[in-house]
């Protein structure tokens, strides 16, 4: 009997062949990375890898407190436009399929695995994951150069009433004639402030609270926690626990810390650092809705500038009126990517394109101070205007990349400003120089990162410390994770001693545990929420 001769199966129809679910569901998956990174790009800026993570940490409660827009956006490009493109791509496989080509034949198995690996290589690409990977294993900066509170010495006898205005992404360059036809900020400019002539970005600064943990606590904030779901849990409700801030040092001499802003404070763990951090009062764009504030004074992140300047003119006025040291904290938002957010009082002034919204910001910010100014508040109130990042992607980026060296805005205005003892500032260095303005001596000048702008100390910056930093600051650090980390049930906890005051890093039922409770014992209910803190003056 005749056997019949074998028949050779060609290679690449002996390939595993996965089923059409799982071939649709890996094309799905390459189509949504490739368009979320576009989203990303298009409308933010390159992507930051610890700012991506530690957003994540917040899950669906920060997209909820998002811009409307922006969630929108995020909607079409990874749901509607990766479907779209999926049904694209399988109808064209099936078409070139059915017509045989021999090509599309043998590249068919490949493709889906092909576009994925594509997709993931340029988000590590993008996320510049092995530069990454490679300083996890750099020396750790922060803990060389880190100094504790606990080991400073502040005092003073006639502190100064503090005004601290964060304006979203406002940059120096903006008063560039040369690239922008004419100074966009000139309001700004024209105040007369003192002002530091290369304020510069580091790692770990270049989103909002980022820059406000930074400048207020003298540290980057970096991802530790959404790979350890050990301490996940504990990490973010307790926003930085062991660090000392300038809100817990100004509170420590008496002051009566605010805040205000035009956004949500649920957004990206704003609320639960300034919580954790003795702000007594914290207004945002939950309370403005309850108050009734009518839509068109509102925008897609909350208040419009305009309104948020009015609020905080007439809580300032009750501020000062009460005769007690405070601390008045505004975050505007209407500069903020992509697009920004044009009111309609700044659109009845001629105001019109995202050019216009930075005029806008700025003369909003100058009539505010003109305002405080004119009741006199200066004789015993300082104030304080920062940049708090540098913009991201908005419809002026292309002109900013023009700009010779791009820096923050700063302005401090005040009646008796000290001297400055140097130009460079990077965001660390502001708590020890707010402190310093507002009338109060940091021994030595150094708190956190940071080293005072102002007065003259035997510390200062190394030369080097600006390249230092961008290349080691994020690495791992021991000393920031004990930052976060909250002490064990056994735990004695650390008294700061600032001034004449004790300040307990614990909670009130164990402030006798360091010995510094005293009758005078002040507590302290911060916003609506159920954190308090315990202050005891000997």
């Amino acid at each position: 009997m005749r056997t019949k001769p074998a028949t050779v199966t060609p290679a690449h129809r002996r390939i595993f062949r996965p089923s059409p679910l799982v071939r649709a569901g890996v094309w799905l998956a390459a189509i949504l990375l490739f368009c979320l990174n576009y989203w990303i790009n298009r409308y933010f800026g390159r992507p930051d890898i610890d700012q991506i993570v530690y957003h994540l940490q917040f899950g669906t409660q920060g997209l909820e407190a998002t811009d409307t827009l922006i969630v929108r956006r995020f909607v079409r490009w990874s749901v509607l436009i990766p479907v779209v493109l999926l049904a694209l791509v399988l109808l064209a496989e099936r078409w070139a399929t059915a017509r045989r080509y021999r090509v599309m034949l043998r590249a068919r198995p490949y493709l889906p695995s092909l576009a994925l690996c594509a997709a993931i290589l340029l988000w590590l690409h993008q996320l510049s994951v092995v530069d990454y990977v490679a300083s996890s294993l750099g020396p750790d900066y922060f803990s060389r150069h880190y100094v504790e509170a606990s080991t400073v010495s502040v005092q003073g006898s006639r502190p100064r009433n503090l005004i601290l205005i964060y304006v979203e992404s406002l940059e120096a360059g903006y008063a560039d004639a040369q690239v922008f036809g004419d100074n966009l900020i000139a309001p700004l400019t024209s105040l007369g402030a003192s002002s530091f002539g290369a304020y510069e970005q580091v790692p770990g600064t270049s989103w909002t609270i980022a820059a406000i943990v930074a400048t207020q606590c003298a540290v980057p904030l970096k991802r530790i926690t959404v790979f350890d779901e050990n301490t996940q849990g504990e990490l973010v409700p307790s926003f930085l626990p062991n660090a000392t801030c300038l809100s817990d040092i100004l509170a420590a001499h008496g002051y009566r810390n605010v805040f205000m802003g035009g956004a949500s404070p649920r957004f990206a763990g704003k609320g639960r650092f300034l919580q954790a951090h003795n702000y007594h009062e914290i207004h945002g764009k939950e309370e403005w809705q309850e108050q009734g504030v009518p839509q068109e004074r509102m925008n897609g992140w909350g208040l419009f500038d305009d309104e948020l300047f009015s609020r905080a003119l007439a809580r300032l006025d009750q501020l000062h009126a009460a005769g007690r040291p405070f601390n008045l904290t505004l975050l505007t938002v209407d500069t903020h990517e992509p697009a920004g957010h044009l009111s309609r009082s700044c659109a009845r002034r001629g105001h019109a394109g995202f050019d216009g919204v930075v005029r806008c910001t700025a003369a909003e910010v100058a009539a505010f101070v003109r305002d405080v100014r004119a009741r006199g508040y200066l004789k015993d109130t300082n104030i304080v205007i920062l940049g708090d990042h540098l913009a991201r992607r908005n419809p002026l980026s292309d002109a900013l990349e023009r700009v010779p060296k791009r820096t923050l805005f700063n302005a401090f205005i005040g009646e008796d400003v000290p001297a400055r003892n140097r130009e460079q500032l990077v965001h660390f260095d502001l708590l020890p120089t707010i402190i310093e303005f507002s009338g109060l001596r940091v021994g030595g000048g150094r708190l956190g990162l940071g080293y005072s702008g102002f007065n003259r100390h035997p510390a200062q910056p190394e030369p080097d410390r600006l390249a230092a930093m961008r290349a080691s600051v994020l690495n791992p650090s021991a000393t920031y994770r004990s930052l976060w980390v909250a002490a064990p049930a056994a735990y004695r906890p650390s008294c700061v001693r600032i001034a004449s005051f004790i300040s307990c890093n614990a909670g009130s039922d164990t402030l006798r545990g360091c010995g510094c409770a005293t009758a005078n014992t002040e507590r302290i209910v911060v916003g609506r929420g159920d954190s308090t803190t315990t202050r005891s003056a000997r």
